[in-house]
């Protein structure tokens, strides 16, 4: 039986790669992002069957995504949300407006997302929900001030133990994927500027940042037959920065 996956942020960075490695493990895999075309066709040329689900989460309804993703593909069996923003100002500067907007984004889209993809995985009596979080959620940010990111994510480690526990009985398993330090696009304004990259690096037991294909392996495992026992958990992917 064909698998069905819809990963959001899906045309670029973490969400790309974990595309990639869904693909790879058998998923027909739905992208959803403002302007997923490119990366579809890119994919698509090599022979993958991925479609393009074009959305701007900050606007759209969440359910909407689902539900197209539903009727395009037939069924659902794994959501990955990987969609997400920043907002780097320390707390004295944020405003309330820039506050919402990446919690929105984070946590509230995140539970919308998996309640409207639950009932189909129920139906099929297997599931995976997947969040993507930050080592950020036990680190407090480290020496990049994100207060708002950084408790959108530690929210999402309290949505992730509440819906494994609720929906076990339906064969859906929830767990958050927290990565450390990754080179993308996304964070590009901290690992180009030297006074917060030198440090950052030198607290990584590994001495260097990951790349998207290294955290999209572990979502891949998470996503899979593999983690048939594993619900509830924040599996941290860091390179050992917290081990410092």
């Amino acid at each position: 039986m064909e698998r069905v996956a819809l990963v959001t942020g899906g045309s670029r960075g973490i969400g790309r790669a974990i595309v990639e490695e869904l693909l790879r493990r058998g998923f027909r895999v739905g992208v959803a992002a403002r302007q997923p075309q490119e990366a579809v066709e890119e994919l698509q040329a090599q022979g993958w069957p991925v479609f393009a689900v074009p959305t701007d989460l900050a606007q759209d309804p969440p359910q909407g995504v689902v539900r197209r993703t539903i009727a395009q593909a037939g069924g659902l069996h794994a959501l990955v949300h990987a969609a997400g923003i920043n907002v780097r100002k320390p707390a004295l500067e944020l405003s309330y407006e820039e506050w919402r907007r990446v919690l929105y984004l984070h946590l509230d889209v995140a539970f919308l997302l998996a309640q409207a993809a639950a009932p189909a995985m129920a139906q099929a009596g297997w599931g995976r929900v997947l969040f993507i979080g930050s080592v950020t959620t036990f680190s407090g940010g480290g020496p990049v001030r994100i207060p708002a990111y950084t408790t959108a994510k530690t929210g999402l480690l309290g949505l992730t133990r509440a819906l494994a526990k609720e929906w076990a009985p339906l064969g859906i398993r929830v767990n958050l994927l927290c990565p450390g330090y990754v080179k993308t696009e996304f964070t590009a304004a901290v690992w180009e500027n030297p006074e917060l990259y030198g440090p950052i690096t030198a607290r990584i037991p590994l001495g260097r940042w990951a790349a998207p294909e290294e955290i999209a392996r572990v979502g891949g495992f998470l996503c899979s037959e593999e983690a048939d026992y594993l619900t509830g958990q924040a599996v941290v992917a860091d390179g050992g920065f917290l081990a410092y």
